[in-house]
């Protein structure tokens, strides 16, 4: 996917989440009836995609929070 305004856009709710919980915020923004989640493009946040892809152990329950919230988000930029 094409960076942005030095951002890195992700569609994946699932990696979104896995990198808010290891602190790293989105910004969201609508393109159409999509909602991109928008990462800073820099060297933590390559490295957190890449342990992403090789399936890490997390802890559940704080995933899960992260997920929720960030769905939650989404589901109220569309409306």
């Amino acid at each position: 996917m094409k960076k942005e305004n030095g951002n890195l856009p992700i569609l994946d709710i699932h990696q979104a989440a896995y990198l808010e919980l290891h602190g790293i915020e989105p910004n969201l923004t609508k393109q159409g009836t999509r909602v991109i989640f928008e990462f800073p493009s820099r060297k933590p946040v390559f490295d957190l995609i890449q342990q992403y892809n090789s399936n890490p152990s997390v802890n559940v329950l704080d995933y899960v929070s992260h997920l929720r919230r960030l769905r939650s988000q989404m589901l109220a930029m569309r409306d």
